[in-house]
């Protein structure tokens, strides 16, 4: 099974969320948003933990309930089919939901475990067999069973209610609705296993030799195991074994270790010189649990020309074997009788301590693990290397804070992009992302000024400058992002995603005539770039674009005053063309620098 959806009320800084979780899914939102809280929602509630006050908003007694649900689907058949879990479920789905209050002294809370389910509720429910035998309907139903006696009522419990289903239907009640569980065996045997990778940790914890660290699960589940079986471990024991019974003076054969009783003999002649008595002092040696001694003593080397402890080694390396352990771990602790529970990777920035090149190939491996019916990965990030945008729009949930300073979920619940003929929106977001991986910087800006290409990015790399030089007053270039959609087309899909993520944006593009008349025009191909102003105008409206006329070269080099931009390098000249306007050694006309000034303050001021 997956989780599929999450409610969170009253937990930490979240008021409010619901939340669609896919396979692979990245948070993404400023720093002290509430990625982390919600991570920490689904741990909690999978962990069956108790929460804690710092789990209450403002890490204080609230009159508000505290309320966590999460809905798990895609279940496997094995799954409906085990009774423990099969009668949790509704409508092929489990609900399980954590509530918690305060009294009304505000001196304590009280918290419960709930899974919403049709459950039958018949006369006995509840009740133990004293009193459950002094309901009339209930000792009719024991007096037809030979039920007499408490240990017969607990032991036939089942036989008991199947028999009232169907005898006895009318003294049977269903009840659709949340009912509290204990969170017993069964419902922890219903939850996925749930891996949590912290943003901080220490690598010498992982690696305790205690009963709950990473390390220690690992090397009792799985690599001691393969130790014991080896023959010269065997041997190993044999000879500890027949050492032990040495110590002891309980060799078969009568032998004893040389020198040893010489050393005690002298001991003890010692002992009865000072205590004035006779006394013989013999060494006693406990069981030894071997077991216990090897996990003391094991620990991981990182071999990489020089063999080195892993407290030596870089946070990347350490982070990364860190989430190795817990993966190799998983499949253990996921095993429910004979068969393997789904596990769900809850993983604080894994782009922390490694370099862009590695963050792509763990966010391949973090990918491929979640189309597993077996995995899930839900993520927190600050890193656009992390983001599955093209491919499933869907995976990225953005937080952020509304007008009222509320933290909200932005997601987007269905596939935006088109796809028609020729014009397909994700193929060429894709490409353009393959080529231009900032575009994902822009879900983490305030405003968005989305171009066409490389020319607007190298002259709007000089904002600060630019506005000073032109004296704009008001420009909020220090909150805003300057993005590539790497041609006209890509335009609209990034459009659609800023939409729904509720992203301030403004767009620049040319209008592309190409001096042809409106007669020419009307008979371009359907993917000529003029065709694009319009799909461009439909998804973000008129007041979010600037029309160029007829390229943004053409703002820089005035034709009427007959300067021509080059042909070739034109991100490069242009850059030259503004870094030289600024350093006062290249004049722009006034109609250029009216043109440039309209630009910016159209995307950089309110």
């Amino acid at each position: 099974m997956k989780l599929e959806k999450l409610t969170i009320r009253n937990f930490r800084g979240i008021g409010f969320a619901e939340i669609d979780i896919e396979g692979f899914t990245t948070l993404v939102g400023p720093n002290n948003i509430g990625k982390s809280t919600i991570l920490n929602a689904i741990h909690l509630v999978l962990d069956n933990k108790k929460p804690k006050l710092e789990d209450w908003p403002a890490q204080k007694p609230s009159d508000e309930t505290m309320e966590i649900i999460c809905e798990f689907g895609s279940l496997e058949d094995w799954e409906k089919r085990k009774p423990a879990i099969s009668k949790l479920l509704y409508n092929d789905s489990l609900k399980v939901r954590v509530v918690a209050d305060w009294n009304a002294e505000q001196t304590d809370y009280s918290y419960e475990y709930s899974v919403y389910n049709t459950e039958n509720k018949f006369p006995f429910s509840g009740e133990n067999y004293s009193n459950a035998k002094k309901i009339p309907d209930a000792k009719a139903i024991f007096d037809e069973l030979g039920i007499t006696s408490a240990a017969a009522y607990k032991e036939r419990l089942e036989e008991i209610e199947q028999h009232t289903l169907v005898n006895h239907p009318e003294c049977v009640v269903q009840s659709e609705d949340w009912h509290v569980k204990k969170f017993a065996n069964s419902l922890q045997q219903a939850v996925p296993h749930v891996m949590y990778v912290p943003a901080s940790f220490k690598i010498e914890d992982e690696l305790k030799a205690s009963n709950n660290s990473p390390f220690s699960f690992l090397f009792t589940n799985k690599l001691f195991p393969k130790v014991k079986d080896d023959e010269t471990y065997k041997d190993y024991i044999v000879k500890a074994d027949s050492l032990q019974k040495k110590l002891k003076g309980q060799a078969e054969d009568g032998a004893e270790i040389d020198g040893l009783g010489d050393a005690l003999e002298q001991v003890s002649s010692t002992l009865n010189q000072i205590l004035d008595f006779d006394s013989k002092v013999r060494l006693a040696v406990g069981d030894i649990d071997v077991e216990p001694l090897f996990m003391k003593a094991a620990t991981f080397l990182v071999d990489e020309e020089i063999e080195t402890s892993l407290q030596y080694q870089g946070s990347g390396v350490q982070r990364a074997l860190a989430f190795a352990m817990l993966e190799s771990n998983a499949s253990v602790e996921s095993e429910v009788t004979g068969e393997q529970r789904s596990v769900i990777v809850l993983y604080e920035e894994p782009e922390l301590y490694i370099h862009p090149h590695l963050m792509k190939r763990l966010k391949n491996t973090l990918q491929t693990r979640s189309e597993s019916p077996k995995w899930q990965v839900i993520c927190s990030t600050h890193s656009p290397f992390l983001i599955n945008l093209a491919d499933n729009p869907k995976s990225l949930k953005l937080l952020k804070r509304n007008t009222d300073n509320e933290r909200r979920v932005h997601q987007i619940s269905s596939d935006i992009f088109e796809q028609n003929g020729e014009y397909n929106e994700r193929t060429l977001l894709r490409a353009t992302l393959d080529f231009h991986p900032t575009v994902c910087e822009s879900l983490f800006a305030k405003r968005v000024v989305l171009v066409e290409g490389d020319t607007e990015v190298a002259v709007f790399s000089m904002i600060s400058e630019l506005v000073n030089k032109l004296g704009i007053a008001g420009s909020k270039h220090k909150d805003t992002t300057v993005v590539s959609a790497g041609g006209k087309w890509t335009i609209p899909a990034i459009a659609k995603v800023l939409n729904a993520m509720d992203i301030d944006y403004r767009i620049i593009h040319d209008m592309d005539r190409k001096q042809l008349s409106d007669e020419e025009l009307a008979q371009v191909a359907p993917i000529h770039p003029f065709r694009a102003n319009e799909k461009i105008s439909a998804v973000a409206g008129d007041d979010r674009i600037f029309l160029v006329e007829d390229t943004f070269e053409h703002v820089l080099w005035d034709q009427a005053e007959n300067e021509t931009a080059k042909s070739s390098d034109k991100p490069f000249s242009s850059w030259v063309r503004i870094k030289d306007y600024i350093d006062d050694t290249q004049e722009l006309t006034d109609q250029s620098k009216a043109t440039l000034k309209e630009i910016i303050k159209f995307a950089f001021c309110d």
